[in-house]
């Protein structure tokens, strides 16, 4: 099985697009605006409620309160669809996660999201052929032993000999590992080091990058978390104080002394993400730049469709 990646999920849900035209939403979606999609929106919630579509809407639209959702949907700035619209359009070759687990919620597409769809990456290391349980070698004898009674054989007793030989080997082999799981080592310094190594991994503390926010994870999960985001040592300060933000000309952008208290970056859309601190970017690992005066001016909306919002 190929491994899938977030490329290949990006490239499996256009496919799947592509040759439906939206199927059941087509209506919306065959010539997408970003008011159309947001009309799909608001015409399945409530329609299209399958495990984890929750978490797809409410990492995309970021709810605040579960009681009025169709609301907030409504009065959701249009400009936040606009690289799904892209997307579908063939004028961007890729997305963020956010927004192909909504349009992977839009058309239907299984599994959905990304998160699950990644999980198939290492289902079946158990049943590999590299690495095959002892059981399965025994089993596999047993039936050449058995297929070769039904047939002449001009070397019959070469052939008996090499089931036997495999039997045996298979038999030995299993015996082997139960006796080293009941037999306790000698070595006193290997246990003493295999406490310690575990004991330090139970101590160990982790992070990751779950869409605007670092949270605290356990590290069992490295490499990537639920969020598909990697998993790294636990940073109090980043914690607490890194995080993604939407800003306005209402925003303060610089201390009293004139230093910058907002970083940004350019994704791959040309949109511009605002970050509460310096350093590198959560996803890209791309240094952050400070915030200017020019960069204010020429992409920093006048307000955001949320109330508090507008300059006064």
């Amino acid at each position: 099985m190929e491994p899938r990646t977030s490329k290949s999920y990006q490239e499996a849900v256009l496919e799947k697009y592509k040759r439906e035209k939206g199927g059941e939403m087509r209506g919306y979606l065959a010539k997408p605006t970003c008011s159309q999609i947001r009309d799909a929106c608001i015409y399945l919630l409530g329609r299209r409620n399958e495990k984890n579509d929750d978490y797809i809407l409410n990492r995309f639209f970021e709810f605040k309160s579960n009681d009025n959702k169709q609301r907030e949907i409504e009065t959701h700035g249009i400009g936040k669809f606009k690289s799904i619209e892209k997307f579908l359009k063939g004028k961007i070759k890729t997305t963020s996660t956010k927004n192909i687990n909504l349009i992977s919620w839009l058309i239907d597409f299984h599994p959905r999201p990304y998160e699950e769809y990644s999980k198939s990456n290492n289902s079946n290391i158990s049943e590999s052929p590299i690495n095959p349980p002892i059981s399965k070698i025994i089993e596999e004898a047993k039936n050449i032993k058995e297929t070769d009674n039904t047939k002449e054989s001009t070397k019959p007793s070469r052939r008996k000999l090499i089931i036997t030989i495999s039997i045996s080997f298979a038999a030995i082999l299993a015996t082997s590992l139960i006796l080293k799981n009941q037999i306790p080592s000698d070595n006193s310094n290997s246990s003493t080091n295999l406490k310690n190594d575990t004991q330090s991994i139970t101590r160990e503390k982790c992070m990751t990058w779950a869409d605007t926010i670092y949270v605290e994870v356990s590290c069992t999960t490295k490499p990537y978390s639920k969020f598909g985001t990697a998993v790294e040592p636990l940073d109090p300060v980043k914690l607490k104080n890194f995080k993604k933000v939407e800003v306005t000309m209402s925003t303060n952008f610089f201390t009293e002394d004139g230093k910058p208290i907002i970083w940004y970056f350019k994704n791959r859309d040309e949109e511009i993400e605002y970050f509460t601190s310096p350093g590198l970017h959560p996803i890209t690992g791309k240094t952050l730049d400070e915030i200017t005066e020019y960069i204010i001016e020429k992409y920093v909306p006048t307000h955001i469709e949320r109330e508090g919002s507008f300059i006064q």
